[in-house]
């Protein structure tokens, strides 16, 4: 059996494996940015449960609801929290959108 050259402007294997292994880049870049920020979003959610207070499914929600009201990306929010403790000053988008989902929260409890 011959082989045949590849038909002009199909992928070859090169531009198959190529795309793969960037794939696979991209890929181990982001499980790196989970575990540098999973931390920080842990504690993010541990600063929520105890001022709300409410379980840890309900300071997750509160971090999503947060990220997309102030159309900020999750792990920042977290940073915010956390830095908040330390009496940082958080953006005020950030922060009032935070307070009111602890209202929120803390009215649903009674």
């Amino acid at each position: 059996m011959v082989s045949r050259p590849p038909e002009r402007g199909a992928p070859t294997a090169t531009d198959t494996l190529r795309r793969e292994v960037e794939a696979l880049r991209q890929e181990a870049e982001g499980l790196r940015q989970a575990l540098t920020t999973s931390p920080i979003i842990d504690m993010a959610r541990g600063v929520v449960m105890a001022t709300a207070p409410c379980t840890k499914e309900e300071a997750w929600q509160v971090l999503v609801e947060l990220s997309q009201r102030t159309n900020v990306k999750l792990r920042d929010i977290a940073r915010h929290i956390v830095s908040g403790v330390t009496g940082e000053p958080m953006p005020p988008p950030v922060r009032g959108a935070l307070l009111a989902a602890l209202d929120r929260i803390r009215a649903t409890r009674g």
